[in-house]
């Protein structure tokens, strides 16, 4: 039985339950509860404490404000997430010891947002509130490493992906503890789900039938909320820089008084805070006694009141509206929730996000909803017609193929980097004509100017190295059959094994410059090849791969001249072998203890690893600099469109789709400064 023990406001509520006390915080995060009714609610209990969540999102900061308070109580903690946490709500989950989430209840996390321009305003302005954005983003992402354990990157891009979560999804992530399988499901609190990108179909719909509506003006929202009666006495006249904030703090501690005055500074200098003149109101918030707290809550106000209100519109205005960008439920938004399902057939290992309602449709299923939302009906047809009319009609069907594809070749073409190519320096090209590599002449250092004010030439001038992108590519089909039986083997192996081949390619072409002419290198402009004794880049003979000879290499790479005779002093970074040399190059990596300067290694944690499969001989190695540290090796990609394109068309020899994987790639020596070689024995 629960007993009601106290009412701070309709969405921050205390009761006893089985003897523990419980806070029920629902509703949106800053409008029907804060961090100061959330703090008065805590010192109301003691001990193990029970929150009970359930929010659509609402303001960041007062997300953050929670979450700080939460995390500051000193007693057990559970969350208990019932419906939804989404947004805002989302870090306030995190704060919690132990995470539970009801059954049927959903988790959301993204990168925050806000409109506080009303789409208005200066690129300065833009800039301050992107600023600002940036650094709400890194310090939420910050909180969710620290629950989940994964590290930044992973978090920034499930941030990115406004990701959505089961609660089997969020314990597996790490965001959760517990996916509750008992007690009554709770429906999700209100909130107008369209304001987010991939929100799933049902709560959109709960949205759009209830006429609920997003209303961020949060000073009067909380005033009428608060059910708290004091007596007051006669108002008096605040200053102009305290009111609207009464709230004076005890400043009798000289270091509480020194932490407040730094937090108010810090607070005042915000970009946001400048936006409702908190820098005018500093001195007076610091001479009277002003809380940080109250300061806070007045600029949060404030902003608020700054920012639109969301009101429903009707569906067509509402997704017509050039803030939400694209519409979820058709076009290409429904096309990108599509492929992110149907890949998650493909690839075992890939999560769906905003197509997790598609993950199990067959190809068939598919092709329907492309024909319905194309206005054709599907009533009375076999399933081959209706994927012959799919994909022979005006649908996107086919275009969700090629997508799926894509994302299969893209995966597989990454997954498979090139050695050699992480030392060369990408470039793009405009066209198929030969590229020319840019020297300065005279040397790149500056020189004194004389007392007549006359400057010494230099140019800049077009190398006489050059290599040209070429065209790579393959056609192949997938037959109407395939589609009809729901045989994903295109997508799953195919697709792959040509995302493989394209980086298999580039990692033989770039290899294959390496051994030319016998292992020496091309050919370049000078009439010598790129490893050559005059161009002080080759070793005598063929030397094992040691300490010393590497001390050698080193020597020689530091000792390389530039076109006017100057030093450039080339500093190594790669060491590049073949297969057979991968065990003894650790061995010399490796960093070992030595108890004498003279055993001790130079190149430990210098120079990184790369192992090249495709170099034949098993005895040649080479040191080289960084891309572009000088430019020597550089590859270029036609437009800069990196990697394997995919392209379709109806078939013709084949009944069904065809596919054409083109890359348009090229890579070439523009200078020998930048490498080295110990020749094969």
């Amino acid at each position: 039985m629960r007993t009601q023990e106290a009412s701070l406001c309709s969405g921050a509520n205390v009761s006893l339950a089985y003897g523990q006390p419980e806070i029920a915080l629902t509703g949106v995060v800053g409008i029907d509860f804060d961090a100061e009714t959330v703090s008065d609610a805590l010192a109301l209990c003691s001990g193990p404490v029970r929150i009970r969540l359930n929010s659509g999102g609402g303001i960041a900061f007062d997300g953050a404000a929670i979450h700080a308070a939460l995390s500051d109580y000193r007693g057990h903690k559970t969350i208990t997430v019932q419906g939804i946490a989404a947004s805002a709500a989302s870090m306030i989950m995190m704060a919690g010891d132990r995470i539970e989430m009801a059954a049927g209840s959903v988790l959301m996390i993204h990168d925050p947002s806000q409109d506080i321009t009303s789409h208005r305003g200066t690129s300065e302005e833009h800039r301050r509130v992107a600023d600002s954005l940036d650094t709400i983003s890194e310090a939420v992402a910050q909180i969710y490493a620290r629950r989940s354990g994964k590290p930044i990157s992973e978090i920034r891009q499930i941030m990115a992906a406004e990701s959505w979560f089961t609660p089997e999804e969020a314990v597996a992530a790490g965001f959760a503890d517990v996916a509750l399988t008992d007690g009554e499901q709770a429906p999700p609190a209100e909130f107008d789900y369209r304001a987010y990108a991939h929100s799933p179909s049902n709560l959109i719909q709960m949205a759009v039938q209830n006429h609920w509506i997003n209303d961020f003006s949060k000073a009067s929202n909380m005033a009428n909320q608060s059910t708290v009666q004091t007596e007051t006495t006669e108002p008096t006249a605040a200053p102009a820089s305290l009111a609207p904030v009464m709230s004076a703090a005890d400043r009798s501690d000289p270091h509480k008084e020194l932490k407040r005055v730094k937090a108010l500074t810090n607070l005042a200098m915000q970009p946001l805070a400048q936006r409702v003149n908190a820098p005018a109101r500093l001195d007076g918030w610091i001479n009277e006694g002003v809380t940080f707290e109250a300061a806070q809550a007045f600029v949060t106000s404030e902003l608020a009141a700054q920012a639109p209100v969301i009101r429903r519109a009707p569906d067509e205005a509402h997704y017509a509206r050039v803030s939400v960008g694209h519409s979820w439920d058709g076009g290409d938004g429904l096309n990108a929730k599509i492929a992110d399902g149907i890949y998650a057939r493909v690839n075992r290992a890939h999560q769906p996000t905003m197509g997790r309602e598609f993950a199990g449709a067959t190809l068939s299923e598919i092709a329907d909803i492309c024909l319905q939302q194309n206005g054709k009906s599907t009533a009375m047809s076999s399933v081959a017609s209706r994927v012959e009319m799919a994909l022979h009609g005006t649908s996107d069907f086919p275009s969700i193929l090629r997508d799926v594809g894509n994302m299969s070749l893209s995966n597989a073409y990454e997954a498979s980097p090139s050695a050699v190519k992480q030392t060369s320096r990408e470039i793009v090209a405009s066209n198929f004509r030969a590229l020319h590599s840019v020297k300065v002449s005279a040397g790149p250092d500056l020189e004194e100017v004389n007392e007549q004010g006359e400057f010494k030439t230099g140019t800049i001038e077009e190398g006489d190295e050059t290599f040209a992108v070429k065209t790579y590519g393959k056609v192949f089909g997938i037959t109407r059959q395939a589609i009809v039986n729901d045989d994903l083997d295109v997508f799953s192996n195919v697709f792959p094994l040509l995302g493989q081949g394209a980086a298999n390619t580039e990692a033989r072409l770039l290899a294959g410059l390496l051994e030319e002419n016998a292992g020496l290198g091309p050919r370049l402009s000078d009439g010598k090849t790129l490893f050559h004794a005059d161009h002080g880049n080759i070793a005598p003979a063929s030397g094992s791969l040691t300490v010393a000879n590497l001390g050698a290499a080193r020597v020689a790479m530091r000792r390389q001249t530039g076109l006017a005779g100057e030093a450039i002093n080339v500093v190594p970074a790669f060491l590049v072998v073949p297969p057979e040399l991968e065990t003894l190059a650790e061995q010399v990596l490796t960093e070992i203890a030595a108890s004498e300067i003279a055993n001790a290694n130079p190149f430990a944690g210098k120079l990184k690893l790369l192992v090249e499969p495709r170099l034949t001989s098993a005895s040649a190695w080479y040191v080289c600099a960084a891309p572009g540290a000088p430019d020597s090796l550089q590859h270029a990609y036609l437009d800069g469109v990196a990697g394997p394109q995919l392209f379709t068309r109806e078939g013709f020899e084949v009944d069904g789709i065809e596919y054409k994987v083109r890359m348009d790639f090229g890579a070439g020596f523009t200078d020998h400064r930048g490498w080295y070689m110990s020749p094969s024995a």
